[in-house]
């Protein structure tokens, strides 16, 4: 442009041009604005790109400006060209709002153009972000006033309530960039109430992310509560916990404790939009955050924010555990079918031996044998049976193989002695319900918490989900603590892992040193657990940065465990034997099972008598 008015100036004479006359005036002026104008849209567009490093802008602007034009074709030439979306920031009657979508496009700053820095336009602006859907309130905001201005006590006093609107709104990343002399930039810790000059910072992202590094005692709004179905403790909650009292410190910053409003716990998403719980309570900036675990769910996108998910848990079944077993049938049980299969033809074989050394040595050694094949039987049987019997056959090789067989008997006998004192002492259970089939063979009900069906329902397999939506029902807080204490064992209530095996290792929940309640291995709902925050709260890249650095030692599970559990009473000691080997004293109690299948065997013995006595007398009656 200079180079066409250097042009002009040379051949002014032969143009005949008057240097005085208005229309000359006007357009030289013109030329000179526009100049300036490019040049301060170029020198914005390369410090944002110096200073912020982002790869998505949104220019927010009222009037699109030849200074608005500039800023969209340096963007979108810069480097190797970037996306730039154009917002209109004027009033707009239409305030409806865009359900937040996912975020896909990396990291977004927002460049708002305004002719004069008024709270008038800057809440004009706000409103289109807002109504976007995409907008986060942690997102970094740079205003640009697009007329030169003059930095006195006037724009300090402008420049400070605009800050001062934002930081109502949650704004906290939030820069301004005006022309003077040259370009400036200002930056506003809202925690220190200071505006600061940052035109020669390199990385401005970083500054504004220092910022939340230290609050200078500011009030973080916590949201605090109790599981009823895992505290035993009442009265207001604060904001004691080992983890929320750590991350205060370490902020800086000063916590108020807020209960639910309406009641509830964690809470959750419904399918109309509304939210319950502590996820009300974020979604409507009540509270700020919550520091008590939750399940990560894709319903929370766009309506609250949750931290990087670093611990895994998962959603099991809290059932009955399984009673003792009796005597009788633990002892059966000990004998597994291999060993009685081979005890059966051990004894076939060596009875099937007995006979044939017997028949060989009576035709090798002409040993006259009275005795039947079914007496020598009988008398083999008696062998394994008292490990005794009086055998007046003289064949050495025969009376070898009976001398193995008592052996043999007397290494089963002790053997059965061993199981059944086995049994006798130690106590034995029936196996526990471990997977979804056996819970519905069981003809158990599921009781599945309101907030968790949906995720529940995701992981059943559809050819199944009709016949075990029939079985389930759907239960609060109260219901599982009222299914807890009232010992309701037709439910099988679906928790997270941590909280059912807090639940059956309580005190309380136990008889004899036994736990009454078992948590099913077979777990159908794997999930990751989170920390929640609204949405778009500054607090979360330190947030979790912190809780990173916990993990990473442990120390955040562990913390997690003993705030919400109370474990350090017991310093993680299971007050029972997971293998149930526990020793028991002998009683009657304990023998009464060995005294009736003596007491059978008695009985049966007897009749046996009995009945060979009588067919002994009637052999011996003379026919006449």
């Amino acid at each position: 442009m200079f180079k066409v008015i250097l042009a002009l100036s040379v051949f002014k004479l032969c143009l005949c041009l008057n240097e005085s006359s208005p229309l000359y005036t006007e357009i030289f002026t013109y030329h000179n604005e526009t100049y300036l104008r490019a040049d301060f849209a170029f020198q914005v567009v390369n410090k944002i790109f110096n200073a912020f490093e982002q790869w998505f802008f949104t220019i927010t602007f009222c009037e699109f400006t030849y200074f608005e034009n500039r800023i969209l074709k340096y963007t979108e030439n810069y480097g190797h060209g970037y996306p730039v979306m154009l917002l209109n920031g004027c009033q707009d009657p239409n305030a409806t709002e865009v359900k937040p979508k996912l975020d896909t496009h990396g990291n977004t700053a927002y460049l708002v153009t305004s002719k004069s820095l008024t709270i008038e336009s800057s809440e004009y602006a706000l409103q289109a972000l807002i109504r976007t859907g995409v907008f986060k309130p942690r997102s970094s905001i740079i205003f640009v006033v697009n007329t030169p201005v003059e930095i006195n006590s006037y724009f300090n006093y402008d420049m400070f309530n605009h800050f001062q609107l934002l930081w109502s709104r949650s704004i906290t990343n939030s820069i301004i960039m005006v022309w003077t002399d040259k370009l400036r930039m200002y930056l506003y810790n809202p925690f220190y109430s200071k505006i600061k000059d940052v035109t020669d910072v390199r990385d401005i992202a970083h500054i504004l992310a220092k910022q939340h590094e230290d609050l200078n005692g500011h009030e973080i709004r916590l949201s605090v509560f109790r599981k009823i179905f895992i505290s035993d403790e009442t009265g207001p909650v604060y904001c004691n916990s080992k983890l929320a009292s750590t991350v205060i410190s370490i902020l800086n910053a000063t916590c108020k404790p807020l209960a639910p409003r309406d009641g509830n716990t964690v809470g959750d998403m419904l399918p109309n939009g509304t939210a319950t719980g502590v996820t009300a309570d974020l979604l409507d900036g009540y509270t700020d955050m919550e520091l008590n675990s939750r399940i990560l769910k894709n319903s929370y996108y766009g309506y609250i924010d949750t931290t990087y998910p670093l611990v895994q848990d998962e959603l099991c079944f809290l059932i009955k555990k399984s009673m003792s077993q009796s005597t009788f049938m633990t002892t059966i049980r000990l004998i597994s079918i291999d060993m009685l299969f081979a005890f059966i033809f051990i004894v076939i074989a060596l009875i099937g031996v007995s006979l044939l050394i017997r028949k060989v040595e009576t035709r090798i050694w002409e040993i006259k044998d009275r005795r039947s094949q079914s007496e020598t039987v009988l008398d083999l049987i008696k062998c394994f049976i008292r490990q005794t019997v009086d055998i007046k056959y003289p064949g050495p090789l025969f009376r070898a193989v009976a001398l193995l067989i008592m052996i043999y008997s007397l290494i089963v006998d002790c053997a059965i002695d061993g199981i059944i004192t086995s049994a006798i002492a130690y106590p034995r259970y029936k196996e526990d319900i471990n997977t979804l089939d056996e819970i519905l063979a069981n003809n158990l009900t599921l009781g599945v918490h309101n907030r968790h069906m949906r995720i529940f329902k995701r992981s059943i397999n559809p050819e199944h989900l009709d016949q075990i939506m029939e079985r389930t029902e759907a239960i609060n807080d109260q219901k599982i603590k009222q299914v807890i204490e009232e010992r309701q064992y037709q439910y099988a209530v679906l928790l997270k892992k941590s909280d059912a095996q807090y639940i059956s290792r309580k005190p309380s929940n136990m008889r004899n040193g036994r736990p009454l309640y078992h948590t099913a291995g077979d777990c159908p709902v794997p999930c990751s657990v989170v920390y929640g925050l609204r949405y778009g709260s500054p607090y979360l890249p330190r947030l979790n940065y912190l809780l990173n650095h916990l993990n990473q030692g442990g120390i955040l599970r562990h913390w997690s465990v003993s705030d919400e559990y109370t474990l350090l009473q017991t310093k993680n000691k299971v007050s029972y034997s997971e293998n149930n080997k526990e020793k028991k004293p002998l009683n009657m109690k304990n023998v009464r099972e060995v005294i009736i299948v003596w007491s059978f065997g008695l009985f049966i013995s007897t009749t046996v008598f009995i009945i060979e006595l009588i067919t002994n007398f009637v052999n011996k009656i003379p026919v006449i």
